[in-house]
């Protein structure tokens, strides 16, 4: 458990922030204040107006029992330039993995020829080894179809190496194109998720308890809820596919991005829609605005994994929030050091 969600941070450093708009406190300070009133936050703004961090782990966020969910907000004193030239370079940061990858789906027409870099390296051959001898369980996040298929690739005893990579590129590829023709009603169920915990009916509740983004961004959530029946334009839609490190063991993503800017705000809403082993589906929304005589930035994010719900889910969520928050915070503490 502290080791999974140990590795969120990585996947989770992509922070953009917005510009600082010459608009007077006035102005601003109330819509920050309804936005936070609407998210169901109560904030202590002695405490942002002063430049704090503010970590708030978010229990009505939680409906499912395989879900831990935290937010967190921070006042920056600074205008947009200086900001967003110090932390560009986080965006879709990765770990410091050496075998790490990102790549971004330029053409969802013909989604193939990205994955053809998608390969286990000889550093990673225990890996391949328990992929080899896999026959269910949560070592993997498969579907029982993928299971299967798994089963017939392995086979024989030569080149286990290429089987698996030549596996995971298929899988990938398959999973990313479902996704692309249904979205989240098309997301193949885990062999391990019980009916209740699916990454569909995780989504699903998580999307809408999505207040802010429902009631200020209503189009774009409408997007983001039902795609690929968009409806709307005036934001950036972007796919990527990432290879990471999650519990000490390497681990593929496939991810959804969504990324609005105008009128002095910035909205990113994103969900890794899969993970190959260690966590189930991760969710983050980012909103950026003027405040004052800077800038506010807001993160909530909500990770799902079986490895958080049954008896032991009050220890274990405690657990997560607190390995989740020790991993983002020091992005909002360079913010703080900087700028405050």
């Amino acid at each position: 458990m502290k080791n999974s969600l140990n590795e969120l941070a990585p996947l989770m450093l992509y922070i953009m922030l917005a510009s600082v708009a010459s608009v007077s406190a006035s102005e601003n300070l109330p819509k920050v204040k309804t936005i936070l009133k609407t998210s169901g936050l109560n904030i202590d703004y002695r405490l942002l107006n002063g430049g704090e961090i503010i970590s708030t782990s978010r229990e009505d966020l939680e409906i499912t029992d395989t879900s831990i969910a935290l937010t967190i907000v921070l006042y920056v004193k600074a205008p947009y330039k200086d900001v967003i030239k110090t932390f560009r370079a986080g965006e879709n940061q990765l770990s410091d993995y050496k075998d790490a990858l990102l790549v971004k789906i330029d053409d969802t027409k013909n989604i193939q020829p990205f994955f053809n870099d998608i390969k286990f390296t000889s550093r990673e051959m225990k890996e391949v080894d328990e992929l080899y001898d896999y026959d269910g369980g949560k070592t993997f996040n498969l579907s029982k179809d993928e299971i299967k298929k798994l089963e017939y690739v392995m086979s024989g005893s030569k080149n286990h190496q290429d089987k698996a990579s030549l596996f995971f590129r298929n899988i990938l590829e398959n999973r990313l194109q479902r996704y692309l023709d249904g979205g989240i009603n098309n997301i193949s169920s885990y062999e391990n998720s019980s009916r209740a915990s699916t990454v569909k009916k995780s989504i699903k509740s998580s999307n809408l308890n999505m207040n802010v983004f429902k009631k200020y961004f209503p189009k774009m959530y409408g997007d983001y809820l039902n795609y690929p029946k968009v409806s709307s334009k005036g934001y950036v839609q972007n796919f990527y596919l990432i290879k990471d490190k999650i519990e000490d063991r390497p681990a593929f993503i496939l991810k959804h991005q969504l990324v609005e800017e105008k009128d002095n705000l910035l909205v990113i809403a994103e969900r890794q829609f899969y993970i190959s082993n260690g966590l189930d589906a991760i969710q983050t929304q980012i909103l950026c605005m003027p405040y004052k005589e800077g800038t506010f930035v807001a993160l909530s994010s909500q990770s799902f994994t079986p490895k958080v719900s049954g008896f032991s889910r009050p220890i274990a969520v405690k657990v997560g929030r607190h390995m989740m928050e020790k991993q983002i915070m020091p992005v909002f503490k360079s913010l703080q050091r900087k700028f405050n």
